[in-house]
């Protein structure tokens, strides 16, 4: 593909994402001459025989514009969304976005709770003081030296070091007690959910199990229903380090989507 077709493929798609409807060649010459950008629409209708030819665009079945495939939108995002770089996320902004943009968000944080003390209650249970939290478990003596190596140290890091050992009952616990969902955007999931099969996967969702069971990247129809994107992608919170999927349709504007949650272009 030539770089002249790629990049006005790639304008046709910016121009459907952005308006939300069907794009004719004299609406994207129209759109194009707002960038300083001369072509004439004979020439956007031929590269548009091209575009359909190649299984970029269709027809509308509402209107003369077309639109594009969900192979070429599946193929735009991939070649946008990158964020191999941590985004430093205002949860605020956050908030507004996924309600603007029509994209659902999740984000998963630790609470702040050092490791005060450890007690050995009879024998049978150990306590664990995090100074206005307490958690109990089952007595178990390499168990107490485990933990008591821990004192002074953050909750996710001793649900971290937990998991590392196999300690599967002290790291639920941390999670019980410490690990905070935030969500937004929900009304995303209503449409979710409502496609055959969806559920299971939209308690996957609100449960953090899909959160914390996928790779960093983008999800097509592996793991939603056809026609959603999902991304994981690793941000910050006032410099803590976490992981933040988002889902929605993919003609949603993900670009402007994260763009806007931190207040910089990609």
């Amino acid at each position: 593909m030539g770089v002249k077709k790629e990049w006005l493929l790639d304008a046709f798609i910016k121009t459907y994402l952005y308006n939300h409807a069907p794009v004719g060649s004299e609406s994207l010459r129209l759109a194009l001459q707002t960038q300083a950008v001369q072509i004439s629409s004979a020439t956007i209708r031929n590269y548009f025989k091209r575009f359909t030819s190649e299984g970029a665009i269709c027809q509308s079945h509402s209107s003369s514009g077309r639109i594009p495939t969900t192979k070429a939108l599946k193929d735009y995002w991939r070649s946008k969304l990158t964020l191999s770089t941590p985004l430093e996320v205002d949860l605020d902004k956050l908030q507004r976005a996924s309600e603007s943009y029509g994209i659902f968000s999740m984000v998963e944080r630790y609470q702040k709770a050092t490791l005060q003390a450890v007690y050995n209650h009879a024998g049978q249970f150990l306590i664990l003081d995090f100074g206005n939290t307490q958690a109990l478990l089952a007595y178990n003596k390499k168990l107490e030296g485990f933990i008591r190596d821990l004192i002074g140290l953050e909750c996710k890091t001793i649900q971290q070091l937990a998991l590392s050992v196999c300690a599967t009952s002290l790291a639920k616990q941390i999670d019980h007690l410490y690990l905070e969902k935030l969500y937004f955007g929900l009304c995303v999931l209503g449409q979710l959910a409502q496609s055959r099969g969806a559920q299971g996967l939209f308690r996957q969702i609100l449960e953090g199990s899909l959160l914390r069971g996928l790779k960093q990247g983008l999800h097509f129809e592996k793991v939603l229903p056809l026609g959603f994107l999902g991304v994981l992608c690793s941000i910050k919170l006032k410099g803590e380090q976490t992981r933040m999927l988002c889902v929605g349709g993919l003609e949603q504007d993900f670009e402007g989507f994260y763009g806007a949650i931190r207040g910089l272009s990609i």
